[in-house]
């Protein structure tokens, strides 16, 4: 029993010891790129890598709608996403470290990258223009978070991508409901502090999605659970389709020059979104499209990149 006890706290302590080990090895880069890289405005044409969690899953359901209804040239896009569930900056960045293998889908857009299964610094030695990060939500008001981990993915993804004017984005979430309007605002307080604090670490912009989640519950468009399905996941409907028009109004109108605002795509809430629904949802209509557009187009104007 003495034997098998010493075991136990043996094999405790060396993965407490491997645990520090795999985060020393992530340390943050000595020199950080803090350089201003843009959008390629005018270029009308786009490739975005989306890597995160079921809160990328989110704001992508229903983008490709909107971009249909947009009118551009969808053979100039593509919008790939790396999502994996309840994964954090750590996550990616180990996955990165340790190369294991990562499987990107298309999610809008008919551009087809020529890799889509591999380890992940292959994926990320194409021609990207855009890549996106985010945090894991319940870390999204942890600044302590950060680092290692995003300073690391930074710069690999600054080392491995051929073109060295790629923007890397990161996505500010939203907000959990709480019970509470004023609840609900004060943890978005919080995260969006967090996500101002990443260009730190060379991010280049950030995609306000949970500002614009917050204009929303602010308005009309608000249901009883704050355009939540579950307790983290925004509602099927309106809550989706407001994070789409914040993706769409950050990186595909400044490319294309073509705002949201407008836009006719709309959603009717469908059977297995009702069916797998905790709480409230609500259809994306002629009569409140505006109204979801424009709390989108007012988190980009507000954001501070």
């Amino acid at each position: 029993m003495k034997s098998t006890l010493l075991h136990i706290i043996a094999a405790f302590v060396m993965l407490l010891v491997c645990a520090q080990c795999s985060k020393q090895e992530l340390e943050v880069p000595t020199v950080i790129d803090r350089s201003k890289h843009e959008l390629p405005v005018g270029k009308c044409a786009l490739k975005v890598l989306a890597i995160g969690n079921s809160f990328t899953d989110d704001p992508i359901a229903y983008f490709d709608a909107i971009v249909r209804a947009s009118g551009i040239d969808r053979s100039s896009l593509c919008l790939y996403t790396a999502v994996k569930g309840g994964a954090s900056l750590e996550y990616w960045a180990t996955t990165c470290h340790d190369g294991d293998e990562v499987t990107i889908t298309r999610r809008s857009g008919l551009v087809t990258m020529p890799i889509i299964q591999a380890p992940i610094k292959e994926l990320l030695a194409q021609d990207w223009d855009v890549v996106t990060v985010q945090q894991l939500s319940n870390l999204a008001q942890d600044s302590t978070s950060l680092s290692p981990y995003l300073p690391y993915l930074v710069n690999e993804i600054r080392e491995l991508c051929p073109n060295k004017d790629v923007v890397i984005a990161f996505q500010q979430v939203w907000s959990y409901w709480g019970g509470h309007l004023q609840t609900s605002i004060y943890n978005w307080q919080n995260i969006s502090e967090v996500a101002k604090s990443t260009i730190d670490y060379g991010i280049d912009m950030i995609i306000p999605t949970g500002t614009a989640i917050q204009n929303a519950r602010a308005t009309t468009l608000n249901t009883p659970h704050g355009l939540l399905r579950d307790d983290k996941h925004l509602a099927f409907g309106v809550g989706r389709y407001v994070a789409a028009c914040t993706w769409f109004e950050a990186l595909i109108a400044p490319v294309y020059g073509v705002s949201v605002v407008g836009n006719t795509a709309t959603h009717d809430i469908t059977e297995t979104e009702q069916a797998n629904s905790k709480y409230e949802t609500a259809p994306v209509t002629d009569d409140n499209r505006t109204l979801c557009q424009q709390c989108a187009a007012a988190a980009i104007a507000l954001r501070e990149d």
